[in-house]
């Protein structure tokens, strides 16, 4: 099994240097393009999320870290914040088939990230956000 971490920024610029470290560790491992790519999709709209909503009204010093776990039949992302709690697997399930006007604002990023992955889980874990992301190998 192969274990890599990132740190990241609160800075929404940090998106396309994830998204690059996420491609290297999966071709470094030989994860198949679906794979990586819906993982990719996921993590980047995750982080995306922590960066502009866990730090509002949250003092400094703003902490991302990312880890990836490969192994033969499994990738395991974990996504760690220090910014306020948010559960996404307890967030109501958006109805897309709504039209706009009728539509409560937000919840399709979590849905995306549901779509992506076969497996969603969170922790609060000594302050720290820890959304753990699992995606079968095909």
């Amino acid at each position: 099994m192969a274990d890599h971490r990132i740190a990241l920024t609160a800075d929404i610029a940090e998106i396309s240097r994830l998204i690059d470290w996420v491609e290297t560790c999966c071709g470094a491992d030989a994860v198949g393009g679906d794979t990586a790519l819906k993982l990719a999709l996921a993590l980047e709209e995750a982080v995306a999320n922590v960066i502009q909503h866990a730090f509002v009204d949250r003092p400094a010093p703003h902490r991302i870290e990312v880890r990836l776990a490969i192994a033969a039949q499994t990738v395991t992302a974990l996504v760690i914040d220090n910014g306020r709690p948010f559960d996404p697997t307890r967030a109501p399930r958006p109805n897309p088939s709504l039209p706009l006007d009728r539509r409560d604002p937000g919840g399709l990023g979590v849905l995306l990230i549901r779509r992506m992955v076969d497996r969603v889980a969170y922790r609060r874990v000594d302050g720290r956000n820890r959304l753990r992301l699992e995606k079968t190998r095909g």
